[in-house]
């Protein structure tokens, strides 16, 4: 259900528990009505929100404590937390709103397994000792891995994905979930020899693999490392 205006106001006056948020996420399989009903309500003015007090803090401490994470517990990532990440991926802005994405959520073992061994026999020369650990995993043994392709015909792709990837990273921090981009894994999903994982994906030609996450709960705290504040200069 769509709460009315005075609702989303009395909504933004309180705070929200972990739990109703999900709740009034709703599943992800309720989106597929999303684009009728925005269509339908042309004449709704549209409501600024600003962020104040509790909740803005909240929002600025969220980006600015989530951390890379490389170490995860066993515990499993339930549907409902997932579909919750994925509808708050969807939202992420694109160019034109061309949307040119296709997102796998992967929590199935075995086929993390050998996406694993396939990095390991096309690692490049760097990370060959950890390649050749039989207990190295490229996704850090998280229980999910988040696969995003793009449209590789699209000059603007490779930016919506990258809105994409950080907005599954933090809306997982904000649920008390680790994350931790994999980078290492684009040049094994692009590759020729692999291709029969894309096809295992369902990714639809045009696309290829431009970003992946790993997903779960952490089982580390790290510090956040140094960052290098005179890259960036204001210009007046």
């Amino acid at each position: 259900m769509y709460k009315s205006d005075s609702s989303k106001r009395s909504l933004a006056d309180k705070k929200i528990s972990r739990s109703s948020l999900i709740g009034s996420l709703g599943a992800l399989g309720a989106l597929g009505t999303l684009p009728f009903l925005v269509t339908s309500c042309g004449k709704n003015k549209l409501e600024q929100v600003v962020y104040e007090g509790s909740h803005q803090e909240a929002i600025l401490d969220n980006i600015l404590k989530r951390r890379s994470i490389r170490k995860y517990t066993d515990q499993e990532v339930s549907q409902e937390i997932l579909d919750v990440i994925m509808r708050c991926a969807i939202f992420a802005p694109s160019a034109t709103n061309e949307q040119p994405w296709e997102v796998r959520v992967i929590h199935k073992p075995g086929l993390l397994t050998v996406i694993n061994e396939r990095w390991k026999k096309t690692a490049p020369k760097k990370n060959l000792i950890d390649a050749q650990n039989p207990n190295y995993s490229v996704m850090h043994h998280a229980p999910v891995l988040v696969v995003i392709a793009g449209d590789s015909k699209n000059p603007k792709a490779r930016v919506d994905v990258g809105i994409m990837l950080q907005t599954i990273l933090l809306s997982s921090h904000a649920l008390g979930l680790g994350s931790c981009p994999i980078g290492m894994l684009v040049p094994t999903l692009i590759h020729p020899e692999n291709q029969d994982i894309v096809k295992t994906l369902n990714i639809p030609d045009g696309y290829e693999v431009m970003a992946n996450i790993a997903l779960g709960y952490p089982d580390e705290s790290p510090e956040a490392p140094i960052r290098f504040s005179d890259k960036v200069k204001f210009i007046k």
